[in-house]
């Protein structure tokens, strides 16, 4: 399903986004071509179903999907949670407005998304007289929304909002409430039977937030690898030996990740934050030292 600013077409067929980044990034680490990726509907079916071995798509890490299922979430890569959009001639401005509403529809992903089940709680948490209509797909769950089947979504407040400022130019017939009803870790998926491709997604992820706290850009990559003297920042990008020994590969694949993709605030800046059209605070989702929740553990 495509998402404005995590993963959707261009206007010549290629893909961008959040979650196409950190795609492009393993592609580049492995293959050491970042194009080298599998692009589709896709969803954490086909991980079992051994059609792909990683899914960046969104999905949330659950107790139930954890647990329950041959599943493994390596690393969160963006912290979110559930909100909603409104038609604004309802004439709710917030969540708490809206709860006074009688009789309102409701529109929510049944199928591939933890938002039904966080809907059902909050209702009834809440004792609000909404009416819950499931959608099987993302796709149709927008065209029930703007064909008026429903007047309110609810679904990742980051996706909410890229789609409020792309496919909908910020209009004002359209009302994102600041408020969620749940926490959203979402992260990159892979099948439960392989440690040490989980533990190489996982560091996908976190070399570009250790990049980032080191100070490491797409644009300075090639003069730190060559002279950087602080021994992390050598570790990552390959001039100490070792890095790539654990995955089975040379010791510069963090060093392409980075060539290929920047660290982790340009990916969010280029493609949901304050450089895309999007401008999305980072919140929770900035580094640890700037009062949000990444913390890449030593390269040592």
């Amino acid at each position: 399903d495509r998402m404005p600013g995590l993963s959707n077409t261009n206007p010549d067929g290629g893909w961008s986004g959040f979650f196409v980044d950190f795609c492009r990034a393993g592609a580049a680490a492995i293959f050491k071509n970042p194009d080298a990726v599998l692009v589709g509907d896709y969803w954490l079916d086909a991980l079992e179903g051994r059609t792909i071995d990683v899914l960046h798509a969104g999905s949330t890490w659950t107790f139930e999907r954890d647990v329950g299922q041959n599943l493994d979430f390596p690393a969160v890569y963006l912290y979110d949670g559930q909100g909603f959009i409104s038609y604004a001639h309802l004439g709710a401005k917030t969540l708490e407005d809206a709860k006074t509403l009688s009789g309102v529809q409701v529109c929510a992903i049944e199928t591939t998304s933890t938002a039904l089940t966080n809907l059902l709680d909050f209702m009834a948490r809440n004792r609000v007289d909404w009416t819950v209509v499931p959608i099987q797909t993302m796709d149709g769950m927008w065209a029930a929304f703007f064909g008026g089947r429903c007047q309110m979504v609810v679904h990742d407040r980051t996706a909410l909002v890229a789609v409020h400022a792309g496919r909908l130019e910020g209009s004002k017939d359209f009302v994102v409430f600041p408020e969620v009803i749940s926490k959203e870790p979402l992260s990159p998926a892979v099948r439960g039977d392989d440690p040490r491709w989980r533990d190489f997604v996982a560091w996908t992820v976190l070399a570009t937030v250790a990049a980032e706290e080191l100070g490491v850009t797409r644009a300075n990559v090639d003069d730190m690898k060559a002279n950087a003297k602080d021994p992390e920042v050598r570790r990552l990008l390959g001039g100490e030996p070792g890095i790539g020994r654990g995955f089975g590969l040379d010791d510069e694949w963090a060093y392409r990740v980075i060539k290929a993709v920047g660290n982790y605030g340009e990916i969010f800046d280029r493609n949901v934050g304050e450089g895309s059209p999007f401008k999305m605070s980072r919140g929770l989702n900035r580094l640890w030292r700037d009062g949000g929740l990444l913390y890449p553990p030593p390269i040592r």
